[in-house]
């Protein structure tokens, strides 16, 4: 099965939903978005057609507690779920993180489809079948693969998100900037952000077509995350906005100024706002910082760990690093932070 992406406005998704084929929906919703638009998503008028159960979840990376996994699950199956069901999630990408890994688990596994909200979530995490929830240890290391059967794209959405959440968004959008000449070219030339969009997801859906499970290609979608999940942890950022100080990283320990020269390019042109570096800010907890790094879940055997790096726009490189000796370059580079600027 491959996933269906599709641009639609704000009134046609619940017609969307009337069309899936199945008499049971799932109905997985961000308590936000519920707060701002269940009015639009009447269960009533679905209900007409089929059976819906709902599930309000807490927002963001809240919902990706095991403990709430486990209310949300039993709540679904003490009223009935059979396997053709179809879970349907309506949130940012902690949101459709939670909800696909219920549908991947739940009864062995139900098809589902997925309405991102947030920027980041149109781009990016709505995107490629990675499900799952967090660990005390870090996030995203309780997980699946499972690919979502619709994904509807409704610009309509950002008109409610907040600017810190553009923001972690546009953080992404940039890391595609690097991935793809095509969409560095949209960003440089200011296209309107709703192509810019559909072309970073579009981007993401071919490239894990290609590799739904991280075994060549779609590595290269992790630019800026192997730092970056360990700076959003130290540092409590956004996750779009830990992405891009992942890739400052990335770029300042190699020493890739023309990575650098474009980067103030693209920030420019997306009017990022995020220009002060989270380690300029009092102490840096290095140890917190190089503790996470070494529970990534990218960690091969034999301390071996997979860094993207890039040597032209669109042209991503995945080298592998001794993780030792990386986190001793990492160490040095953190215990003199004013080197780390923009």
């Amino acid at each position: 099965m491959e996933t269906q992406l599709e641009r639609v406005a704000l009134f046609e998704i619940l017609d969307r939903m009337k069309r899936i084929e199945a008499d049971t929906i799932l109905l997985v919703v961000d308590e936000k978005v519920w707060s701002y638009y269940k009015d639009r998503f009447d269960i009533d008028k679905i209900s007409q057609f089929k059976k819906v159960n709902l599930w309000v979840a807490p927002r963001g990376e809240e919902a990706k507690r095991i403990s709430e996994y486990e209310k949300c699950m039993e709540s679904f199956l003490e009223k009935g779920v059979h396997r053709n069901a179809h879970l349907v999630a309506i949130g940012g990408g902690g949101l459709s993180d939670f909800a696909g890994f219920i549908a991947s688990t739940i009864v062995r596994g139900i098809k589902w489809s997925v309405v991102p909200t947030t920027l980041l979530a149109m781009v990016d995490a709505s995107i490629g079948g990675k499900v799952g929830l967090n660990s005390r240890y870090g996030k995203n290391l309780i997980g699946n693969f499972h690919i979502p059967e619709n994904i509807w794209l409704c610009s309509d959405f950002l008109k409610t998100v907040s600017e810190e959440e553009i923001q972690s968004g546009l953080g992404e959008v940039i890391k595609y900037s690097f991935l793809s000449k095509p969409i560095f070219e949209m960003v440089k030339n200011r296209q309107p952000l709703e192509d810019i969009i559909q072309t970073c997801a579009q981007y993401k859906l071919d490239i894990t077509r290609q590799d739904l499970r991280d075994g060549n290609i779609r590595k290269a979608l992790n630019l800026g995350h192997t730092l970056g999940h360990a700076l959003e942890k130290a540092f409590s950022l956004k996750h779009g906005i830990s992405v891009f100080w992942g890739m400052v990283l990335v770029f300042h320990l190699f020493n890739n100024e023309k990575c650098l020269e474009n980067l103030r390019v693209i920030k420019d042109s997306l009017n990022w706002k995020n220009d002060v570096p989270p380690w300029s800010v009092g102490s840096v907890p290095v140890k917190k910082i190089i503790s996470y790094i070494e529970k990534d879940k990218k960690i091969k055997s034999n301390n071996k760990i997979d860094l993207i790096q890039v040597s032209d726009i669109g042209v991503p490189l995945i080298k592998e690093y001794n993780l030792i000796e990386l986190i001793d370059k990492i160490e040095e580079v953190l215990n003199a932070p004013s080197r780390l600027t923009l």
